[in-house]
């Protein structure tokens, strides 16, 4: 856009900031990962002799647990984040503005609140290593809903022959039968 001899690139700016909120987004979540790790490495190398083998072994498998599910988070939200570039630098789509989704309810929605979860796990279970039991949260919010919107209404719909017959189709059959009876079909 031309205007008063000056150059305008509006939609350029707009993708720019967006890019810049994106890597200042990203990077803070790495490094709220980071050191929540850091913390529970920390914790298992300061207290690993006065816990026992078996305690020492769920509690690694609930950190690596938690571990692959912020990784995979991240990755998500990260690759979501990422611009598309031209070979000469110019950002031609910015990706999709994580901080904007974080509370709509979509895919990266629930990413933010897996990443989420699994780092509060991490930091809480510097207090105690039952915290590692709020990594049980996200199946059973997956399993609510997939039992609210796939399982339930698959299972209890009753189909044609099994629901009752409402009042305005008992109405419009009744008026079918009249007329079939009075042209003899």
């Amino acid at each position: 856009i031309l205007h008063a001899g000056r150059t305008f690139v509006m939609a350029g700016a707009s993708r720019k900031r967006i890019h810049e909120s994106n890597k200042a987004h990203t990077r803070l979540l790495l490094i709220t990962v980071g050191a929540s790790l850091l913390v529970q490495v920390l914790k298992f190398y300061f207290t690993r002799s006065s816990s026992t083998y078996s305690t020492s072994y769920s509690v690694m498998i609930a950190l690596a647990c938690e571990l692959a599910l912020a990784t995979t988070c991240y990755l998500y939200i990260a690759a979501a984040a990422k611009p598309l570039v031209s070979p000469s630098g110019e950002i031609i789509d910015a990706g999709t503005d994580v901080k904007a989704r974080a509370g709509t309810g979509g895919a990266i929605s629930y990413a933010h609140d897996g990443l989420y979860i699994s780092v509060a796990a991490m930091a809480l279970a510097t207090i105690s290593t039952w915290f590692h039991a709020l990594m049980l949260l996200p199946p059973a919010f997956g399993l609510y809903l997939a039992w609210k919107y796939i399982i339930a209404p698959y299972v209890f719909t009753p189909t044609e022959k099994e629901r009752p017959e409402t009042a305005a189709e008992k109405k419009a059959r009744e008026k079918r039968e009249r007329k079939e009876r009075k042209w003899g079909r």
